[in-house]
């Protein structure tokens, strides 16, 4: 009547291994600043902060007020970006 109960320990397990897995695949990255994200995206730094403090662009913030971004979270952000051409 009110559904089985569902054992939780495997889900939890899983949701770590997930953290853990992506925790990882940071640590190996660079983080670039400011000025390096603009350069890697062809845009002024004006721009990239405006982005940050919209919260329309993934990125890190390291002690309060460092803001860096990971390469692959910017190029993923581009991707997500693309708009296909209409016929």
């Amino acid at each position: 009547m009110w559904g089985r109960l569902v054992d939780r320990k495997p889900l939890a397990q899983e949701v770590s291994a997930v953290r853990e897995r992506s925790s990882r695949e940071y640590v190996d990255r660079p983080l670039l600043d400011i000025s390096a994200a603009a350069s890697h995206l062809g845009c002024s730094e004006r721009f990239i902060r405006r982005l940050v403090q919209e919260r329309r662009i993934p990125f890190v913030k390291l002690a309060g007020t460092r803001v860096r971004f990971l390469e692959l979270d910017l190029d993923q952000w581009v991707a997500g970006q693309r708009v296909e051409a209409r016929r």
